[in-house]
C-alpha cells in the first residue's frame, strides 16, 4: 500500500509558517465523519480511570475518524489521541490516549468534549518522534516537557495545561499573526505542507477534499502558538523554497506500508461493517509518518489519513 500521487502547489506566508497546498490521485468518497461533524463521545474509562487510556463512542450514522494529536478535553484531565482512530455507527472502544495536563487529576469528571481541536506541533511531534522505537523511555514525561514549554514562554497555567495555553492564545488580541490570514483551502486540495523557517516540518493528507477541510483551520490555530517557542532569528527568516516542500512531498509519496491484510502482525485490521481500517507506520531516513488505511466493498485500500514529519527539523527536538 503507498501513497497516492502527491501534488504540492504554490505556497503562501504566514509569518514564519510557510504553507504549500496539496493535491492527491486518490478517488471517491469514504463515507466518513470527522471533526465536530463526527458524533462521537468520550468518556473515562467505566472499569476506573487511567492517564493513558479513554473510551470513545460513534454515536453517529457514519464511521467517524479521530486523528492523532487531536486534544480530548475534560474529564479527570485532558488528553490527546496517541494515533488515528476509525469507529463505526454504534461502536464504543477503549483508544491510547496520553496527558497533555500534568497538574489535575480531578475524581468524579469522566465525560470529555470534543472541538476536534489539535495539539500545538511541538507536542503532536513528540508522537512521531516515537515511531519504530526511534525513542525510548518515557514518553508521557517527554509530552508533559513539551507542555510545559508553553509554561516557561508564556507564563505558568495553574494545571500546566495545553488547553489553557491554546484558550489564551485564541482570546488574545495582540497576538502578532492572525490564523484568518492564512490561506484558505482550494478547490479539490487534500492537504499541506508546512515549513516552518526555512526547512519542511510536516506533510499532511486525507483521502478526500472534505476530511481535510473539517481540520484545516484547526492545524493553523495550533501551530501559530508553536510561533511562541521559536527564537526571534527563526520568526525573521525568510520562506521555506518551494523545492524543498515538493522534495519533501517525494519522499513522503516514495513510503510504501505494506499490504492492508497481511502486514504486521502487530497492527489489526479492524471490521467497522462495509468498512474496514488499519493503521499504518513507517521511518525511513529523516522521514517518518504515520496514518490509518481503509478498505470498502469494491474499492482498493486507501489511506483516510496520513502525516509525515521532518524528524531532523529543530522543532523535534526543541530544546
Amino acid at each position: 500500500m503507498q501513497v497516492p500521487q502527491l501534488h504540492v502547489g504554490a505556497g503562501s506566508t504566514l509569518g514564519p509558517l510557510s504553507i504549500f497546498p496539496v493535491w492527491t490521485s486518490g478517488s471517491g468518497n469514504l463515507g466518513i465523519s470527522t471533526g465536530t461533524h463526527a458524533d462521537v463521545a468520550v468518556t473515562e474509562l467505566a472499569s476506573g480511570p487511567q492517564v493513558a487510556r479513554l473510551t470513545v463512542t460513534n454515536n453517529g450514522p457514519h464511521p467517524a475518524l479521530l486523528l492523532e494529536g487531536e486534544l480530548l478535553e475534560g474529564g479527570q484531565q485532558h488528553r490527546t489521541c496517541a494515533r488515528d482512530v476509525v469507529l463505526g455507527p454504534g461502536e464504543t472502544r477503549d483508544i491510547d490516549t496520553f496527558c497533555v495536563e500534568a497538574g489535575r487529576w480531578e475524581a468524579g469528571q469522566s465525560s470529555h468534549r470534543r472541538q476536534a481541536r489539535r495539539a500545538p506541533l511541538n507536542v503532536w511531534s513528540e508522537l512521531a518522534n516515537g515511531l519504530d522505537g526511534r525513542r525510548g523511555g518515557d514518553r508521557q514525561g517527554r509530552i508533559w516537557e513539551r507542555v510545559s514549554r508553553f509554561d516557561a514562554a508564556r507564563g505558568a497555567s495553574v494545571t500546566s495545561s495545553l488547553l489553557d495555553h491554546l484558550d489564551l492564545f485564541k482570546d488574545n488580541a495582540h497576538n502578532r499573526f492572525d490564523p484568518t490570514d492564512a490561506p484558505a483551502p482550494l478547490e479539490g486540495q487534500r492537504g499541506v505542507v508546512i515549513g516552518l523557517g526555512t526547512q519542511p516540518l510536516l506533510l499532511e493528507v486525507f483521502g478526500t477534499g472534505t476530511l481535510f477541510r473539517r481540520h484545516y483551520r484547526q492545524l493553523i490555530d495550533s501551530a501559530l502558538l508553536d510561533l511562541e517557542l521559536l527564537s526571534p532569528q527563526v520568526l525573521a527568516s525568510g520562506p521555506m523554497p518551494g523545492q524543498r516542500a515538493r522534495d519533501f512531498a517525494a519522499h513522503i509519496q516514495s513510503m510504501d506500508f505494506g499490504a492492508f491484510d497481511g502486514g504486521s502482525a502487530a497492527v489489526e485490521v479492524r471490521s467497522h461493517g462495509a468498512l474496514r481500517s488499519r493503521n499504518v507506520s513507517r521511518a525511513a531516513g529523516p522521514v517518518s509518518a504515520a496514518g490509518i488505511a481503509v478498505e470498502l466493498p469494491t474499492r482498493r485500500p486507501q489511506l483516510a489519513h496520513l502525516t509525515g514529519w521532518n524528524t531532523h527539523h529543530p522543532l523535534m527536538e526543541l530544546a
